[in-house]
């Protein structure tokens, strides 16, 4: 079988005040003045100095961690001088992988997930909770109960594992759907701290604005293969891919799916970004060889990344001359 390496990107939540502490003065000062110019703020004064509340707002968010996980790739990129075979973001963190596999420029991709945070912000509020082992159809059933008799919007936002689920809805939906949950014996549901109801319908109302954002910017081919969040596949055109971009605001994060598909080739995974959510989350898919850039201190982190890599890269190579 052949080895691969599998970079994922984080998403929302995985934020921290000096989150960009590992990396140089010189090297977010080379970025600060075109950040500034393309989105019209110091973002990078705001992830190292907050305050807090300012970096935890959707649109202000969005941004600072898609730039935090650039910078790791980056420095991933150089310091293994290897090229990955798979990348795939969770919710935001899409947007991430698409800036490493050179589909969309830095400064485009903040400016849009910018544009993205502030339309999400503009939406009627709403809940979202994380359900853990409850089966996804029974789920699913009394989400679609809840919608019919209250005449609300409620459904599975994030598939992140065969025993986690998170939903997410109007609050009134979301809150009728645990108190189902809680009356049939499932106690374990934590509710997140999020006022917008992201992937659900809630989000309706952003996507003639957003997929105008989306035609207003230049975006190519990626350079590696993406697995899209909507189902866990590769786009084969740009209509195609801006059409996925714009159904995730809505649609539910498929990314037990993309741990399957992941775990298929039989390689190694980085999480590439600040916190180790989807560590935890490949883990709970069943996947063990996976390496976050939030593990310790960076270098010890990339020194057993790069220990796994060449070891995984050395055995592919033996399976090849054994064939020859």
């Amino acid at each position: 079988m052949p080895r691969h390496i599998s970079i994922v990107f984080p998403g929302q939540g995985s934020q921290s005040l000096g989150m960009l502490n590992c990396f140089s003065k010189d090297i977010l000062n080379s970025y600060k003045d075109s950040i500034i110019k393309s989105l019209g703020f110091d973002l990078i004064d705001i992830i190292n100095n907050g305050p807090e509340e300012e970096l935890n707002r959707t649109s202000i968010t969005q941004p600072a961690i898609l730039f935090t996980s650039y910078l790791y790739f980056e420095r991933i990129k150089k310091s293994l001088n290897i090229e990955p075979n798979i990348l795939s973001g969770h919710s935001l963190g899409e947007y991430s992988s698409l800036v490493a596999a050179e589909s969309l420029s830095l400064d485009d991709a903040l400016l849009i997930v910018h544009k993205r945070g502030l339309l999400m912000e503009s939406c009627e509020q709403g809940s979202m909770y994380a359900v853990i082992n409850v089966d996804f159809e029974e789920i699913k059933e009394i989400c679609s109960k809840v919608e019919i008799e209250m005449d609300t919007i409620v459904s599975p936002a994030n598939l992140n594992s065969p025993n986690q689920t998170v939903i997410s809805g109007t609050i009134e939906g979301a809150d009728a759907v645990i108190e189902d949950l809680k009356e049939r014996g499932y106690r374990k549901c934590i509710k997140l701290n999020v006022s917008i109801a992201s992937h659900s319908k809630v989000m309706s109302p952003t996507l003639n604005k957003f997929k105008k954002v989306l035609n207003e910017i230049n975006i190519s081919m990626p350079k590696y293969e993406i697995l899209h969040n909507v189902d866990s596949k590769i786009s084969l055109n740009i209509d195609e891919l801006k059409e996925k971009l714009l159904c995730q605001l809505i649609k539910p994060v498929q990314w037990t799916n993309i741990m399957k598909n992941i775990k298929k080739s039989n390689g190694i995974i980085i999480e590439c970004g600040p916190g180790k959510v989807l560590s935890g989350l490949a883990k709970a898919n069943n996947i063990d060889n996976v390496y976050s850039t939030s593990s310790g201190t960076f270098m010890d982190s990339l020194e057993k990344i790069l220990w796994r890599v060449w070891t995984y890269l050395f055995q592919a190579l033996q399976e090849v001359l054994v064939k020859i």
